[in-house]
């Protein structure tokens, strides 16, 4: 049913992380395969994608350029999962995603409808739980989920977005979905660290940052006017 998209650069830990999460899945038939889109790791990331069994495209370019080079290398899987290292989906997430899947398919909208997680930072303290807040309001309310929050779309609907002409970022490709059309599942994605002397939390500049560039999506504010983040590369 899913092929998943996980973009790296130098990111053997969190890589390996991530691709631990989805073993459960794949167990129970509902990923595919695991296409790692690397811009020129030097660490292990190419060694821990190889030993994984993912199949792995060397690829530079925007966020939508290294998204389309992995659906063209990858099987013919009708849905699409992008996710980020470092990023731990909790639990039997799967099944809830499953769900959702199933119920597109019957109301014949997966060229129009998408999800993405709930997000949790794997900190403590109150900068976290405010930054979980922070994104909870613009994932529901401005319809912009984080990338770190994954996205899951038909190969149906990634189509018709690249019909509608080139895909820069995140942001764009949200943008093109529809601020309502995304649906935030209850199962949860957990942002870890990527150092220990890292809490893995955004800064509140880059959180007033994706609230902004929700506004532009909102507003319809073409990608060369709307603020960038660090998370839309």
């Amino acid at each position: 049913m899913l092929s998943v998209v996980i973009l790296t650069h130098n990111s053997e830990e969190g890589l390996a992380r991530t691709l631990a999460a989805l073993v459960s899945a794949a167990a129970e038939g509902v990923i595919r395969e695991v296409v790692v889109v690397d811009a020129g790791s030097s660490d292990g990331t190419h060694a821990v994608a190889e030993a994984a069994g993912c199949l792995l495209v060397s690829a530079g370019g925007s966020w939508g350029d290294r998204v389309e080079q992995a659906i063209g290398a990858m099987r013919k899987a009708p849905w699409i999962m992008i996710l980020r290292p470092n990023v731990l989906l909790e639990g039997e997430w799967f099944r809830e995603l499953s769900a959702f899947v199933d119920r597109i398919e019957r109301a014949g909208r997966a060229e129009s409808r998408a999800a993405s997680f709930r997000l949790e930072y794997d900190a403590f303290g109150w900068h976290a739980r405010l930054a979980e807040r922070w994104v909870a309001v613009c994932s529901r309310l401005l319809g912009l989920p984080l990338p770190e929050q994954g996205l899951v779309m038909s190969r149906r609907l990634w189509d018709r977005i690249r019909r509608e002409g080139p895909v820069t970022d995140h942001v764009g490709c949200v943008g093109r979905i529809g601020r309502r059309q995304i649906r935030v599942l209850r199962s949860t994605a957990v942002v870890i660290a990527d150092a220990p002397s890292r809490s893995g939390v955004p800064s509140a500049g880059r959180l007033l940052l994706h609230m902004l560039a929700a506004v532009g999506v909102v507003r319809g504010l073409p990608a060369t006017h709307r603020p960038k983040t660090d998370g839309t590369r």
